[in-house]
């Protein structure tokens, strides 16, 4: 049993590893192939290409309940609901860890209060879960699970009928937390959430089959010592046998894991689950495994009917969804900023976009300044099987197939989802025309505009044509032109709205959210 539970943690941190610098090595050049492909093409002109679609359009959403609905009030109502939904998960799945842990620790009986306690000790997976919803930085995370932590060593100390030291009680309970930590903190970063956590279970499938063709190699040798294999390894070496019977089940399970990352994809698209739910069933699945490898050494085998508990989420999320639905007519945003080098438009994305989400939709043209805070499964995998190329915008007829295939409806948890648009130098003008006309709402970010932008400058003329647009939102700092912005917008009857980007970077994404959703 010692030697099977050894195998499974050597898997899950090899599979941790191999993801985390996989997860560098793809992300990298997923956002330098989505820069290159954008670069394609011939050099866009002043106008619109001729073939613009004037009659393209985006899907109908189905709502319960049209109207003009408080938008702030109902953002704060979703956010609280699914931080809500998500904390009850993790109780049940903490209190079913608590019983059964109590059930194998325990001689004197059950208690419903010591059940009470250890499932506060156990839940402590809710920290990471908020916190991944809410993009918190994993020091963030980090530094509010160790808080947890203290307050569940105090909890225990005051439930337990033996007198507990502070510290021991401390270092019990963080032990108990560290390998989901360092998941968490090399896993979920802000570059890597997009790609590690579907990378490692692809890698632990790999690693698996590598400990069982492992296996098989030890069975043979123990069988006949006159097999075969010790024929290859007096013709090769035992290297060469050794990395034989360790890579070679991958080509084995290659067609599975492409199977598997096929329907993950299928999955994703068919609004089965979200990245959230999907994060959130992650943690909690290497939080059953690692308690079930503990628990193994008291209860031997039976501990890994804790694993029965993963088929749970589907229950959570089917039960979750009608009561996170969205009861308003999303309204649409589209995202328009200055393409560059900094961390600015990212945290933009996290503080602003990724709130305005449980209230409406958002459009916006892909680039490699927010390649990787949108990229979802079937766009991952559709890369790695070298279909990038084909989500891009080549001409009208592909632009209204795009907005055909546009799912404006809501996530499992009441979000909507950001709809990027995959465009070449030669077709951008095109698909940014087609967006403004959809659009209820613009949000740009002008941080760092000069005339030398002319591809902004290009973007404020068309939105100063636009008169449908309920508000347009700018956010601009000490080196933007902003003469020459209002300037291009002087003929305009928009309401426009200037935020000032050199605030504290919460009171700034708080005053773009407020406008966002004021419906004044």
């Amino acid at each position: 049993m010692n030697n099977f539970d050894g195998q499974i943690l050597f898997a899950l941190i090899a599979s941790l590893i191999l993801a985390w610098v996989g997860s560098w090595f793809v992300a990298r050049r997923y956002a330098d192939k989505v820069l290159e492909l954008m670069q394609m093409g011939a050099e866009p002109n002043d106008e619109v290409p001729a073939d613009t679609p004037e009659s393209a359009q985006l899907p109908a959403t189905v709502s319960a309940v049209a109207g003009n609905v408080h938008l702030v009030k109902q953002n704060r109502a979703a956010r609280r609901n699914l931080c809500l939904a998500l904390t009850l998960s993790c109780l049940v799945l903490a209190a079913i860890i608590a019983a059964v842990a109590q059930s194998a620790y325990v001689t004197d009986g059950f208690s419903w209060r010591r059940l009470l306690t250890l499932t506060l000790v156990f839940a402590w997976p809710v920290v990471p879960t908020i916190g991944l919803l809410e993009r918190w930085p994993r020091g963030k995370i980090f530094f509010i699970s160790l808080q947890y932590v203290a307050l569940s060593s105090v909890i225990v100390m005051l439930n337990s009928d033996e007198n507990q030291l502070f510290l021991p009680v401390l270092l019990w309970l963080f032990s108990q937390q560290l390998p989901l930590l360092l998941i968490v903190f090399f896993m979920t970063g802000p570059r890597l959430r997009s790609t590690g956590p579907y990378l490692i279970l692809v890698f632990f499938i790999l690693t698996v089959s590598s400990l069982l063709g492992l296996s098989a190699l030890e069975h043979s040798l123990g069988d006949n010592v006159d097999s075969w294999i010790i024929d290859l390894a007096q013709m090769t070496n035992a290297y060469v046998v050794f990395g034989l019977f360790s890579i070679a089940p991958w080509l084995l399970v290659f067609f599975p894991v492409r199977f598997l990352a096929r329907r993950l994809a299928y999955a994703y698209q068919r609004k089965a689950f979200s990245e959230p739910l999907y994060l959130a069933a992650g943690l909690w699945i290497v939080t059953l495994l690692i308690q079930a490898l503990t628990l193994s050494h008291s209860i031997d085998w039976r501990a890994y009917h804790l694993l029965w508990a993963c088929l749970l989420f589907p229950i959570f999320t089917l039960l979750m969804r009608p009561a996170l639905r969205p009861r308003h007519q999303p309204p649409t945003l589209l995202l328009l900023r200055v393409f560059r080098g900094d961390n600015s438009i990212e945290a933009l994305f996290d503080q602003v976009i990724e709130h305005w989400r449980y209230s409406g939709n958002t459009l916006l043209i892909a680039g490699k300044d927010l390649a990787l805070r949108n990229l979802e499964p079937d766009e991952l995998f559709g890369f790695l099987s070298g279909r990038l190329q084909e989500r891009f915008i080549t001409n009208g007829d592909r632009l209204q197939q795009v907005l055909n295939g546009l799912d404006l409806s809501s996530d499992p948890d009441g979000r909507y989802r950001v709809n990027e648009f995959f465009c070449f130098d030669s077709t951008w003008k095109m698909v940014l025309e087609t967006l403004v006309n959809q659009a209820d709402r613009v949000l740009m970010d002008l941080r760092g505009y000069t005339t030398d932008r002319q591809g902004c400058s290009h973007e404020l003329s068309v939105l100063a044509d636009k008169p449908h647009l309920k508000k347009l939102i700018i956010l601009f700092d000490k080196q933007t032109d902003k003469t020459s912005a209002e300037w291009l917008l002087a003929d305009s009857r928009l309401k426009i709205s200037w935020i000032d980007g050199e605030k504290r970077p919460a009171q700034t994404a708080d005053d773009l959210l407020k406008a966002l959703l004021s419906n004044a």
